[in-house]
């Protein structure tokens, strides 16, 4: 098991779905984006679908509304004109349209409007991010 995954099962107060996804929400998903998720993502979906813990909420699959990463990037591409079409939401930080998105390399991002800056190399970085928060 990666260390991402093993860093988010020991966060105290972590709410995610029981089941996780599978494999061919995982592909549909992709299909219906027209990208291919990086390694560490695609771990992720599997073995939490989507998750939520001091005040952070990510997208995911096996899930409806916000919190669905298809229903998010679709909703965020129809938005904004400049969404690279290679990232897909990983979370809305629900301030003046901020998200967080990552690319099919697995790069993160910080995205608002045109503005696109890069934040962290990979997803286990941002979840650092995410855990600082609660200190």
């Amino acid at each position: 098991m990666s260390d991402l995954i093993n860093k988010i099962k020991s966060i105290s107060d972590l709410y995610f779905l029981k089941d996780g996804c599978n494999d061919n929400l995982i592909n549909k998903a992709q299909k219906d984006l027209g990208l291919t998720f990086p390694k560490e993502y695609k771990e992720y979906l599997l073995h939490f679908g989507a998750v939520s813990f001091y005040a952070t909420e990510w997208t995911g699959l096996n899930v409806n509304g916000y919190l669905n990463v298809v229903e998010a990037t679709k909703e965020a591409r129809s938005l904004y004109k400049d969404f690279p079409k290679d990232c897909f939401v990983i979370e809305n930080l629900n301030v003046d349209g901020r998200l967080v998105i990552g690319n099919e390399q697995g790069t993160i991002f910080y995205f608002q409007g045109k503005n696109m800056i890069q934040a962290f190399n990979n997803l286990q970085e941002y979840l650092d991010s995410c855990i600082a928060r609660k200190k």
